[in-house]
């Protein structure tokens, strides 16, 4: 014989005055439920046909179906704890309302999280403020119809929506102003030409010999494409950096993929433009090399600012640029025959000589190599 009773599991119950109670497994909650309807003939039927058949399992101190089909404590059997009523005849069972799974939201929910996505991407901010606004309908329809997912989906629709209009809003005057600086330049330039044409045609008409002094007022900007005048812009920074460019090397860098990429005409238009001297800018280079540590003969100093991959100056440029360097060969050549006694490779007074003279090394004179080997204790 079983030491204890085997109750109705939880659920709502007809607790014998005609109001539903809830039953926890041991005892009545202290607050009756509004009444519900009993259910529907098969269904109660059912209901009450698996509780009798679970209690029905317990032969001895179990429940008992009732005479009107509903369970109460066998009268052998454990009674329920004190505070507690047991389920009386006519119990019936309530269903439990069964949640909706509505797809809306899981629609809605996909398309706030692709609509925030083109909301951060440059010209497709007006795609993603589409999208968020699709999503934010459809989780409001889905949380009236209590739907999954409904609430995240309307949430990310909504941040599409804002971040899409403040994106939008950015791009929008980033565009514009950068139309606006082009769209000034030429206006400067059609009313400098404008002011011109009227000046002349205002001007006593009369015969007056050509003039060989040079213009003193200052020139108009030159007007070009939108595309031109960016590459003019480019040009002049590269030219203004102090790297020294030459304008084989300018022209590279202009339209190289891993430069800026510019067209070969709208690049050559900026250069002829740019105002470059480029002796100054061979003599910038040359500075440069000369001061990095390296050590640079006269001769090797020319190679690399005319080389194909050096700076691709002209001859009569580089030699300029090195001429007025202000370059100490003999201290140029013991910079470099430092560099060769630490790299660690073991130089003897003739082989430094013959790596600094070389024509394949650094092609000192034999007098700048003698004293650079001095110099380093050799």
């Amino acid at each position: 014989m079983s030491d204890n009773p085997v109750l109705p599991p939880p659920g709502y119950y007809d607790d014998g005055s005609g109001q539903q109670r809830y039953w926890d497994g041991q005892r009545w909650a202290d607050v009756a439920a509004a009444p519900t309807q009993p259910l529907p003939g098969a269904q109660q039927a059912t209901a009450q046909q698996t509780l009798a058949y679970s209690t029905a399992q317990q032969p001895d101190g179990g429940l008992t179906q009732g005479g009107s089909g509903g369970l109460a404590p066998s009268g052998d059997g454990p009674q329920p704890q004190p505070g507690s009523t047991a389920v009386p005849s006519g119990a019936t069972v309530p269903v439990a309302p069964v949640a909706k799974k509505s797809g809306l939201g899981t629609w809605a929910l996909v398309l706030g999280i692709i609509g925030a996505v083109f909301a951060f991407i440059p010209h497709t901010s007006g795609f993603g403020i589409f999208l968020g606004v699709v999503a934010l309908v459809l989780g409001v329809v889905g949380l009236l119809r209590k739907g999954t997912r409904a609430l995240a989906g309307t949430v990310l629709g909504g941040a599409a929506v804002f971040f899409g209009i403040i994106f939008a809003v950015i791009y929008g005057v980033a565009l514009s102003g950068a139309s606006v600086t082009v769209a000034d330049q030429a206006a400067h330039a059609s009313s400098a030409a404008a002011s011109k044409s009227t000046a002349d045609a205002a001007a006593p008409a009369k015969k007056t010999a050509p003039s060989t002094k040079p213009s003193s007022s200052k020139a108009a900007a030159p007007a070009g494409t939108a595309a031109q005048l960016q590459a003019l812009v480019a040009a002049k920074t590269y030219l203004s950096d102090g790297q020294g460019f030459s304008q084989a090397g300018l022209l590279s860098q202009l339209t190289s993929q891993y430069g800026n990429g510019f067209a070969q005409a709208d690049a050559q238009w900026a250069i002829d433009h740019a105002g470059a001297d480029w002796n100054a800018q061979a003599l910038t280079a040359a500075k440069g090399y000369l001061s990095d540590g390296q050590g640079f003969s006269q001769a090797g100093l020319i190679q690399q600012l005319t080389s194909s991959s050096g700076n691709q100056f002209t001859q009569d440029q580089a030699q300029y640029g090195v001429d007025n360097a202000g370059a100490d060969w003999n201290a140029q050549a013991v910079m470099a025959a430092k560099g060769y006694m630490s790299s660690g490779m073991g130089f003897s007074r003739d082989s430094l000589i013959q790596q600094l003279t070389s024509a394949y090394g650094n092609q000192f004179t034999e007098d700048q190599a003698e004293y650079a080997a001095g110099q380093v204790g050799l």
